[in-house]
């Protein structure tokens, strides 16, 4: 199901009058609403050594018994894995020398690798790399086939994203997405004799056609969309975090413009610190975690569900020293954040008529919305910006809505802040 059983409007008044996403026909309780694939979205850099996915569509590539040797020879980089399990063990899962019983029925597509050669994305299918490749990875890629003119320069971004805040590579990724939708919209370069005033005309339009789909989504420069720290006891304190931000935004662009020296020249209103920030608290503001559900902990439970018998206790033998050794972390999924151009325009409700929910026929970072009551055709549809609301107070809620930047006034927070006037009376 794609986004076109939703429409994207004008929010009503108590919202704020920005956008607002709306059903175009009726939903039953438990009904998808959407399924949306993402602008942008990134695995996050921590998250890299426990889920080996698609840099793409981040669908998880390789086999279960690779995966699970591959954890467990970072985990044990500098000790010696529980007994049983040895080393050589480990060495002959990740290599697929060895193979789990019965774990090929969870295993991914095999791995293919970038396009530029380089060490840091691999993808489910060679459609995908092309794709990926075609629309922002021909710049972000460190490798020897990247478009980067200065790789030492995109080096030190990428390190520098992982030392402060991966979201710089989130934004990094929205540059390149409008720079690759500019070059292929623009009528520069063309050898048909169109004066310097139409070649300028034209390059406008196509960095105007470019930005398109990230303009339409709420937006602010990152130091300012931050909710202010605890920390911050005053007001000079509160200045000088929205400054470190802004310094720390800077210096990423500064070595993103110079990685991309060439593009960046062709393409300078995608390279101020204006729109730069913007991008960054676009994310900020409107991001959603990107979740892929582990194929590691679906074989660990599928093994433990088997029916009793002697071939689950053999299976077991084999499983469970590296699942004791795993402890934990068996069960870690792909995580990330992404930017979806539809879902950015659900407005956040206390009592909310949708969810995010995916399910385990859900194997990739689409967006699933759910709905969890009857939705009318023309409805407003409203997920959580936060987790647990049920749980939680008027007031609680609201302090944590403070990172996204409004007081909420939807019916359920009206109705508590009526009931906690009247019974001061």
């Amino acid at each position: 199901m794609t986004p076109c059983d939703v429409a994207v409007g004008r929010a009503a008044a108590r919202r704020g009058g920005g956008r607002g996403a709306y059903a175009t026909r009726a939903f039953a309780a438990g009904e998808c609403v959407m399924i949306e694939a993402p602008l942008v979205g990134a695995q996050h850099e921590e998250n890299v050594k426990h889920a080996r996915a698609c840099e793409n569509c981040h669908r998880y590539v390789g086999t279960v018994s690779s995966a699970v040797g591959r954890r467990l020879l970072e985990k044990y980089a500098n000790a010696a894995p529980p007994k049983p399990t040895t080393r050589e063990d480990l060495v002959k899962l990740a290599s697929g020398e060895a193979t789990l019983p019965g774990a090929d029925a969870f295993d991914g597509p095999r791995e293919v690798r970038c396009l530029g050669a380089c060490a840091r994305n691999v993808y489910c299918s060679e459609a995908c790399a092309s794709e990926a490749w075609r629309e922002r990875e021909s710049l972000m890629c460190p490798g020897e086939g990247g478009l980067a003119t200065n790789k030492r320069a995109l080096d030190e971004f990428y390190a520098h994203a992982r030392e402060t805040n991966d979201i710089f590579i989130l934004a990094a990724k929205a540059v390149a997405t409008m720079c690759a939708r500019a070059s292929q919209a623009s009528a520069t370069g063309r050898d048909d004799g169109s004066s310097g005033k139409e070649i300028e005309r034209d390059a406008s339009a196509a960095e105007d056609f470019a930005r398109l789909p990230f303009a339409v989504i709420a937006n602010a420069p990152w130091w300012d969309s931050v909710a202010t720290p605890h920390d911050c006891e005053d007001e000079r304190a509160e200045m000088e975090f929205r400054a470190t931000l802004r310094t720390l935004a800077k210096d990423s662009l500064d070595l993103l413009r110079s990685a991309w020296g060439e593009t960046a020249n062709a393409w300078p209103r995608f390279f101020t610190l204006e729109t730069y920030g913007r991008l960054i608290g676009a994310f900020e503001l409107n991001n959603l975690e990107l979740v892929v559900e582990s194929p590691v902990e679906n074989y660990f439970l599928a093994i433990d569900a088997a029916p009793d018998g002697e071939e689950k206790r053999a299976a077991m033998r084999v499983t469970q020293p590296l699942l004791d050794a795993l402890d934990t972390d068996y069960d870690v999924p792909l995580l990330g954040s992404a930017l979806f151009s539809v879902q950015s325009g659900f407005n956040h409700d206390c009592d909310p008529n949708c969810e995010p929910m995916k399910g385990e026929e859900d194997i990739d970072g689409a967006c699933v919305i759910i709905a969890r009551r009857e939705i009318a055709a023309g409805e407003e549809l409203t997920i959580s910006y936060i987790s647990d609301e049920a749980l939680k107070s008027r007031d609680e809620r609201n302090d944590e809505l403070c990172d996204y930047g409004f007081v909420c006034r939807c019916e359920r927070c009206e109705s508590e802040l009526r009931e906690q006037r009247s019974s001061k009376r």
